[in-house]
């Protein structure tokens, strides 16, 4: 966040994230009403977070074991010392079958996060990432259980 979406947090933007993330679906009016402000003031402060970028987009949030989808895991790569993380971790990031990639510190170079299906294709996507060139070690990391998956950011 830059120091222009910084500004744009005051305590009116923030009740309005708050309540506006629990349920993007509800109208300005009733979103004004919970806050106890004119829904004008609703909308005006919304559109100028979504154009200053601080709210990026609006999404439903899919049950993923709704779509069979009941396998959660995380792949660590590390990478060869002269394969550039940057633009490794940009290629990858155009798979439209990975949730989250991120250049880390640390052991590892990049942390991905998947949702699949079954062990079967995590096996076959792991292969996949695998025969990527500039991969020094990779290890895949499988939740057992979900207790909590929450994208909403605590405000």
């Amino acid at each position: 966040m830059n120091i222009v979406q910084t500004k744009l947090i005051d305590d009116l933007n923030k009740n309005i994230l708050k309540e506006y993330q629990k349920d993007a679906s509800v109208s300005y009016r009733t979103l004004a009403k919970k806050i106890g402000i004119p829904p004008s003031t609703v909308f005006s402060r919304i559109k100028h977070m979504k154009k200053a970028g601080v709210i990026r987009g609006i999404i439903p949030l899919v049950d993923p074991e709704a779509l069979g989808k009941s396998t959660t895991a995380w792949i660590k790569i590390s990478l060869e010392i002269n394969t550039d993380c940057c633009d490794f971790a940009d290629e990858i990031a155009k798979w439209s079958n990975l949730m989250e990639v991120h250049e880390i510190a640390g052991e590892w170079d990049i942390l991905i996060k998947v949702k699949v299906e079954n062990n079967l294709l995590l096996h076959d996507l792991t292969k996949k990432i695998s025969n990527i060139p500039g991969i020094k070690n990779m290890l895949s990391l499988i939740a057992f259980k979900t207790v909590k998956d929450d994208p909403r950011i605590d405000i």
